[in-house]
């Protein structure tokens, strides 16, 4: 794997690590962590490129890029019925019997090694099952972009398959346009859905109604019906109020403000994400801000976070937004404890 390119790939499957130039000088950037990316159909070189560089700015770290490569739109859509359909059609094999049909041919195998004679059949498929199979990689949060889906779907059944459910229990998986039905049992699964992106149709009607879902792209983009990964990217703060949000039409029903106090906490040092879910809410969802604001505060003061509350500091709008969204109406006593303290940083 090539660090740390700038350049776009060339190959059906190539693996490359993207850094965004301007991130990597931040001080909220952690070059220690990654994510891995894989894109979905219809992308060139270059699309790929420029989606793994803004997720790179996106969650501050860098991102290790799988190719999905596009040969022509007719052949994205072949290559995405095999993929749709490889574990999980009606006669398909589950990626175990496929893995034993492989060893009972030909028993001087690794299981890896048959594996990948059962993904040969699209090079993105076997270089992402490698990927996510490295122990380095093992905790990176995956983020797939519509085909790309289906490719990390049969990627985690074929590593459940080779080393059992250990190996993909955990795992956190961010899907952005997905037609992928099905998913191994034990991943983290967050999935993320323009209402109008009609290739999320093709997973079927959300029973669960856990799809995180925003009407139309905001930020200025007049567009009804966005798919691109850029545009999923843009709208991240909308995205993650929206799963902890119950409502619709811009009226709130109900807000879990304790689960999205306890996501930005785990975002860490990702200030410049934090701040923008947070300008977000103050400016859409009013009434929650200042109970989230305190609720993040309140669970950093507990963890004893100094180094984030170090990075609140630092990034001066964050630390002025969460001070007024406390101070704004009636302020609570634990309001006023918490507006001292962040005064006192």
């Amino acid at each position: 794997m090539s660090p740390q390119v700038s350049t776009p790939p060339s190959q059906d499957g190539d693996v490359n690590e993207y850094v965004d130039a301007n991130a990597s000088q931040s001080s909220w950037f952690t070059s220690q962590q990654r994510v891995v990316f894989i894109n979905g159909m219809s992308n060139s070189p270059q699309d790929h490129m420029h989606s793994a560089l803004a997720l790179s700015e996106l969650q501050m770290c860098p991102v290790i890029g799988v190719y999905n490569k596009s040969d022509s739109l007719i052949m994205d859509l072949i290559q995405c019925l095999g993929d749709k359909h490889q574990f999980d059609g009606i006669l398909a094999r589950d990626a175990s019997k496929a893995l034993d049909q492989i060893l009972d041919a030909r028993p001087s195998l690794t299981r890896e090694e048959a594996m990948t004679q059962v993904l040969a059949r699209n090079p993105a498929s076997m270089s992402l099952f490698r990927v996510l199979r490295s122990p380095t990689n093992w905790r990176a949060p995956i983020f797939a972009h519509s085909q790309g889906n289906l490719i990390l779907s049969n990627a985690l059944s074929a590593i459940l398959a080779v080393d059992g459910p250990q190996a993909v229990s955990g795992r956190e998986v961010h899907s952005f346009g997905s037609p992928a039905i099905h998913w191994p049992r034990g991943i983290i699964h967050r999935e993320y859905g323009f209402t109008f992106d009609p290739v999320t149709w093709l997973a079927g009607f959300d029973f669960s109604l856990s799809i995180s879902k925003v009407g139309v792209p905001l930020n200025g983009d007049t567009r009804l019906v966005s798919h691109s990964f850029l545009s999923y990217k843009d709208n991240d703060p909308a995205f993650v109020i929206n799963r902890f949000r119950w409502g619709g039409w811009g009226m709130t029903v109900s807000m879990d403000e304790d689960g999205l106090a306890t996501a930005l906490v785990k975002m860490g040092l990702n200030m410049p994400r934090i701040f923008a879910i947070f300008q977000r809410l103050n400016e859409s969802h009013n009434s929650d801000a200042d109970d989230v604001a305190l609720l993040y505060v309140k669970k950093l003061r507990a963890a004893h976070a100094s180094h984030i509350f170090a990075a609140i500091k630092q990034h001066n709008q964050l630390l002025k937004l969460l001070i007024r969204v406390m101070e704004e109406g009636w302020t609570t006593t634990a309001e006023k404890d918490a507006i001292q303290y962040l005064k006192g940083l």
